[in-house]
């Protein structure tokens, strides 16, 4: 079938978006929501100044100086994702859940003398914090189409055929492994019978130009679902000092955990008969380290000020990509997919978070932070046997990336000497500076809304808080109709972290 659509913009992008790293990626890899303790997101986890709970020891390792007693805390929580893709007019909504285990941690302390000059106490704290949660799904569908995902393959394989790199019918019919990873969605509809070679006036073939099976005018309806999982987890070591319970210093050395998998599935029902079905999986896991850095002031016993440095994160990344398509053309049996194994280093920005907070009559308290992060700092590095230094990518990240300012805040008032009712609010500025070609990019800052209450007595303590959470993203795909779709994102947290003093 021969269109008179090019699908221009698709063609353009679509050897990019087949490359495995990319700046979604970079973005993925650096963001953290932090997702600790219920009474720091029932405070918008406006901690930095305050101290005093073990979520602050990934953000102001200063915190844990503020205890004065040991504690162990374990938060598991209750997680609801709902997400909503607008295509050709229709809202399409899906939704995922399940619980989780945010938190868990001991802080402890050391009284260094009965006086309270110089340094009143050394406190030490480890455990772990969730810095983001993956987990998503999402689908849209678009019938009766007039423009097939076929039609995007013929085109930038019969543009490479233009330019003198032609994908000759003997280079498709290698082995999935020996063609570039770029060409595999040529390889794989050549290999499920969905194009033909074009041919010439005597009805030759003409090696290298392609079209698709469909006929002139053939509609298809397309089905194309998401599916997103994962996490980042931060282990912590932690020590601090207390001198004069007045100025509080400390540091935490952070070990991160990333595990990260998209699974998208896209679907084709051709008008006259037959089908395709396109399965796109990638597969993220790593390590990495960073150090913090933070102190905290007391000017006056109700003012609190507080200053934290985060190094960047230093990941090492192995991930794996793998292409599959089937049709019902296809009669010889399943075609071998494709699969792309690659390793690399990644560091994220550095962080500077200003922090400040006021108690009133040791009843209530407002806190407010205030993080820094340049994102066009973003680096990738030592691809594959380690030559690879992604200077393409590299020199660019400035040209889609901006620095950002992100904001927290937190209120708490105690009713009474047990029972403390809280609230916050955050929002994380958008990096991206315009809609990337066939990515997902953030089209605004992501906004965050919580409360929650928390009741103590004797050493034991019940805290329990709610967070709702909103983006908005463009999602960028190579298939026609999907090139970039709306869709909202709402996250709901439901937390519970139980508490003992010893």
């Amino acid at each position: 079938m021969k269109r008179y659509s090019v699908l221009l913009a698709i063609l353009i992008v679509l050897p990019g978006f087949l490359m495995a790293q990319n700046f979604a990626d970079a973005y993925r890899m650096s963001f953290n929501h932090i997702q600790g303790t219920a009474r720091s997101a029932g405070m918008g986890n406006a901690f930095g100044a305050l101290g005093g709970d073990f979520t602050s020891l990934s953000i102001n390792p200063a915190g844990s100086a503020i205890y004065q007693s040991g504690e162990f805390v374990i938060t598991p929580g209750y997680y609801v994702n709902k997400s909503k893709m607008k295509m050709g007019g229709t809202t399409f909504s899906d939704n995922d859940q399940n619980f989780m285990l945010n938190n868990v941690g001991a802080v402890g302390t050391f009284k260094t003398n009965r006086s309270e000059a110089g340094i009143v106490s050394v406190n030490y704290g480890i455990g772990y914090n969730r810095l983001a949660n993956f987990k998503n799904n999402a689908f849209a569908n678009y019938n009766n189409s007039s423009e097939s995902y076929l039609d995007a393959i013929v085109n930038y394989a019969n543009i490479e055929y233009q330019n003198n790199d032609p994908l000759t019918m003997n280079y498709l019919s290698q082995a999935i492994g020996d063609i570039q990873y770029r060409d595999w969605p040529t390889k794989l509809a050549w290999d499920n019978y969905l194009i033909d070679p074009q041919v010439d006036g005597n009805n030759n073939n003409i090696d290298g130009l392609y079209q698709s099976i469909l006929l002139q005018d053939e509609a298809v309806d397309q089905r194309k679902s998401f599916s997103q999982d994962g996490h980042i987890d931060e282990y912590v070591f932690n020590l601090s000092l207390n001198f004069n319970h007045n100025f509080y210093l400390g540091a935490t050395l952070g070990f991160h955990d990333i595990v990260y998998s998209s699974n998208t599935v896209y679907e084709e029902n051709f008008e006259n008969g037959g089908d395709l079905t396109y399965w796109d999986d990638y597969y993220m896991e790593g390590s990495g380290f960073n150090f913090k850095i933070g102190g905290i002031y007391k000017p006056t016993q109700n003012v609190r000020l507080g200053l934290a440095f985060h190094s960047p994160t230093f990941y090492n990344i192995d991930e794996e990509s793998i292409l599959e398509m089937q049709s019902s053309e296809q009669q010889d049996g399943a075609v071998d997919p494709g699969r792309n194994v690659y390793s690399y280093d990644f560091r994220t920005p550095l962080k500077v978070v200003m922090s400040g907070a006021v108690v009133f009559n040791k009843r209530g308290l407002i806190s407010v932070d205030a993080e820094y992060m340049d994102y066009a700092s973003m680096r990738y590095r030592n691809g594959g046997s380690g030559s690879d230094n992604f200077n393409d990518l590299n020199s660019v990240m400035s040209q889609n990336f901006k620095s950002v300012m992100n904001i927290r805040l937190g209120a708490e008032y105690k009713l009474t000497n047990q029972f403390a009712i809280r609230a916050g609010y955050e929002n994380y500025g958008n990096p991206f500076k315009s809609t990337l070609d066939a990515q997902s990019t953030l089209t605004d800052n992501i906004s965050a809304i919580s409360a929650g209450f928390g009741y103590s007595v004797n050493a034991f303590s019940i805290n329990v808080a709610y967070t709702n959470s909103l983006s908005k993203i463009s999602d960028g795909s190579v298939q026609p109709n999907y090139y970039q779709v709306n869709r909202e994102n709402t996250n709901q947290n439901i937390l519970l972290t139980l508490g003992f003093r010893f």
